[in-house]
């Protein structure tokens, strides 16, 4: 028996011991907490849209030596006469190459154009008044000899002129033997001479006879048809055809020479405008090629910015709309623009689908440079001079928007507290709804069965640690413009009120952005953490 008791009284010990152990080390520890407030005050709200562009002028000239896409035409650079920066006036040389290749050019333009020329003329002096009397005789000379072939084709005519060529054959026969017998030297001569000629006259007359007439006619005949078309062709003039490609072959001409004449006096890049030189890569003695490029701006032109905007912004952006533009060397630095273009047409890379919008700058600056990375801002809402409160003030509760305000007087949240303070002492006693006492000196909140000053300046918000967000009420706003940082409140507030954007304590600090009521902060110790808005204990 006696051990039965010892062994009790160590067991009651060790249980008394372990539960006050117990109950000192996991009792709830009050945590210091605070409001964290920010005031209500005048100030603008601006909602953007934000990109990263590229810095362009937007009136650029590319100017460059035309030959350089001809490599035969294509000569050194002899003269330089600006660098990047430069200010020119309209009409001053920039560069010029040799230019020896092209005036060769130019000459054999021109003589190629002269050979066209000539040869039209040619042409239309070939129907002149002179060439067709020309024409007209050569035809009345042919129509004669036409004539004398048809008579001596004639068989009759043929056939006595044979019979009269034979009788002088005879007679002069008959001369030769009488001038041998003389003995006369030069009687026998001459009447061989006569001989002769009468039998070549005889053997002529034979061949006309034979078919010599007969082809004689027709040489006459063929050359009677030639002089009258001859005389026809004079008639009518130059034929179309043969005037057109004449003139065809001028025109040719013309525009190579026109092209040679035009290359030679490209040789030198000249300004068109007056303007500022943005690049001149150039070099004196480097051959000219596609790479030859002075790029220019006129004076006074500003820098754009030239931006991809996604397809889901796009919307908002339209021209006249105000750009804030930063670059990330000076990000402290602002540059202000304006949209002046918004894309109709996108562009789709890896079914990502962006518009381009572009921006100019108002004012040039020296921080800009064609080519930078630029960052804009869009501005495309804007609300100036009005009432603001951070975005994290504002809450939702059901379907009105409000934010938490502090109370300054002691009725309500402090009621709320008393009230909390004695459903505490009720529920250690024993006498607390199930499951909803208090462990420690933990506060529940809505433990006055509803009817507590908490109700009215909270709509059951309850309190953690040492109650810091007991004496706060519920104000309904009505807001405008959302840019992420500041809200615009329309109407439930007034300049200078404070609002409640968080919570601080001694290990956290919470902000609330809650979309269904206001949570509380200070998680930071205690054994009973705080409840959410219209889920409190439930106190007699």
């Amino acid at each position: 028996m006696n051990k039965k008791w010892v062994t009790l009284g160590v067991l009651g010990v060790l249980v008394l011991g372990g539960g006050y152990w117990g109950y000192e080390h996991f009792k709830a520890k009050p945590v210091v907490a605070s409001n964290i407030t920010a005031k209500v005050k005048m100030g603008d709200v601006n909602k953007v849209i934000t990109a990263t562009g590229t810095v362009n002028y937007p009136h650029a000239i590319t100017l460059t030596f035309p030959t350089t896409g001809n490599s035969s035409q294509a000569g050194k650079i002899v003269e330089l006469n600006v660098k990047e920066g430069d200010t020119v006036k309209a009409g001053q040389v920039l560069a010029k190459i040799d230019e020896t290749k092209l005036e060769t050019s130019v000459l054999q333009a021109q003589a190629n154009v002269t050979s066209a020329e000539s040869k039209l003329r040619n042409l239309e002096d070939s129907f002149n008044d002179q060439t067709r009397a020309q024409a007209q005789a050569a035809l009345a000379k042919a129509q004669q000899s036409l004539t004398t072939a048809q008579q001596n084709a004639d068989p009759s005519y043929l056939a006595n002129q044979v019979s009269l060529a034979e009788q002088d054959v005879k007679s002069a026969s008959d001369n030769l033997a009488k001038a041998q017998q003389s003995g006369e030297a030069s009687s026998i001569q001459s009447a061989q001479n006569a001989l002769n000629q009468a039998i070549n006259d005889l053997t002529a007359t034979k061949n006309l006879q034979n078919g010599g007439a007969a082809k004689a006619l027709i040489s006459a005949q063929a050359d009677v048809t030639s002089a009258q078309y001859q005389v026809d062709q004079q008639a009518q003039g130059p034929k179309t055809a043969d005037i057109q490609s004449a003139q065809a072959g001028i025109q040719i001409a013309q525009a190579q020479l026109a092209s040679a004449q035009a290359d030679l006096n490209d040789a030198a890049i000249v300004a068109p405008v007056d303007a500022v030189v943005v690049s001149c890569p150039l070099e004196l003695g480097q051959d000219s090629d596609e790479k030859s490029i002075i790029t220019i701006t006129p004076q006074g032109d500003n820098l754009e910015v030239d931006a991809s905007i996604d397809q889901a912004d796009i919307s908002q952006c339209k021209v006249g709309q105000k750009v804030d533009i930063t670059l990330d060397s000076y990000p402290n630095d602002h540059i202000s623009g304006t949209v002046n273009a918004v894309a109709l047409q996108g562009t789709t890379t890896q079914n990502v689908t962006t518009y381009t919008v572009t921006a100019m700058v108002d004012q040039a600056s020296d921080l800009l440079r064609a080519g930078m990375n630029a960052n804009i801002n869009i501005i495309v809402a804007e609300a100036k001079g009005v009432l603001t409160v951070p975005s994290e003030a504002v809450k939702t509760r059901g379907n009105e928007k409000g934010v938490m305000v502090p109370v300054t007087s002691s009725t309500g949240a402090d009621q709320a507290n008393a009230a909390g303070q004695s459903s505490t002492k009720a529920n250690n006693a024993g006498n607390a709804s199930s499951g909803n006492a208090a462990t420690g000196n933990a506060a529940t909140g809505n433990a006055a069965a509803g009817n507590t000053g908490t109700r009215n300046a909270g709509a059951g918000y309850a309190g953690a640690g040492n109650g810091a967000m007991a004496n706060v009420r519920f104000v309904k706003v009505e807001t405008g413009l959302d840019d992420g940082t500041n809200v615009e409140i329309k109407s439930g507030l007034e300049e200078g009120q404070e609002v409640i954007i968080g919570t601080r304590s001694s290990s956290t600090t919470t902000t609330t952005n809650s979309t269904s009521g206001f949570r509380l902060g200070g998680g930071g110790g205690g054994a009973n953490p705080a409840r959410a808005m219209g889920g409190g204990a439930r106190g007699n």
